[in-house]
């Protein structure tokens, strides 16, 4: 199966050493490597070519692409979506680390031998020394068995599943459509909550895909990004648009959190 891990970096490509160091560990050498830069403020161009060239030696297909202005993390990823045809997308970011030498291997095995369009995993999150491994069990059971009632849950809650450690196939787009570009940050969330009111099939493994440093991201730092909030209110209002598939607690809810947001 074609692959591409995409390299996403954005003003923090100085914290890329422990990923390309996993990725040249990676058995699985077959896969393209596209790092892409969304226009950072501060100048890691010399970094990121330095970072090519290593991964050269171990990767038969290495790209750099450096956007010329900065596009939001939602349409950086439409752009490199449609430009790839690799059969299956891996992420990682400046910071992150493939934990052993076959996780881009299993996650392809994986894909070929169960035939989902798009397959999400585990992470571990890595916070001031602490780690803890996520999402539980659980998720997968209710991916499998019960998935409109993990959406309903996510909407209500907060989401399970993230982009990090969730690969899709160029066949899921081509079929469903490609990210929302009403939202500027929030990739993975709407997405996925999408996908499962559509009725798409999300497999999921107990695989770790990626640790995940924990420090300083708009969706991992201290507070929640002010876009972040502006995309997850934009959320809520479309899904009162799109109902299909949530609970009346659940659009009871978006009601309350939409009159609170126009009240505050």
């Amino acid at each position: 199966m074609k692959t591409t891990v995409l390299f996403l970096s954005y003003n923090n490509f100085d914290e890329a050493a422990v990923t390309v160091d996993s990725l040249m560990r990676q058995t699985y050498t077959d896969a393209e490597i596209v790092l892409s830069d969304d226009a950072s403020t501060e100048d890691h161009a010399g970094l990121i070519y330095e970072a090519a060239e290593k991964l050269r030696g171990h990767f038969k297909n290495v790209r750099v692409n450096i956007n010329e202005k900065n596009m939001g993390t939602v349409a950086h990823m439409n752009r490199l979506f449609k430009e790839i045809d690799s059969g299956c997308i891996i992420f990682c970011s400046p910071g992150d680390a493939f934990p052993h030498e076959d996780t881009i291997a299993n996650i392809v095995r994986r894909f070929e031998a169960g035939g989902e369009l798009v397959l999400t995993g585990q992470r571990t999150d890595i916070s001031n020394g602490k780690r803890k491994t996520r999402p539980g069990a659980l998720v997968g059971a209710a991916l499998k068995f019960c998935p409109k009632k993990l959406m309903n849950y996510m909407v209500r809650k907060r989401n399970l599943i993230s982009s990090c450690c969730t690969a899709y196939t160029k066949e899921l787009f081509e079929k469903y459509g490609y990210l929302d570009e009403a939202y500027r940050l929030l990739d993975d969330f709407p997405f996925i909550v999408s996908l499962l009111q559509k009725g798409v099939k999300i497999g999921y493994t107990s695989e770790v895909f990626l640790e995940h440093s924990m420090g300083g991201g708009v969706s991992t730092g201290e507070g929640i990004h002010p876009v972040i909030l502006e995309d997850l209110m934009t959320m809520q209002r479309k899904l009162l648009e799109y109902p299909e598939g949530l609970e009346e607690k659940t659009l009871k809810l978006i009601k309350e959190r939409l009159a609170g947001a126009e009240k505050g």
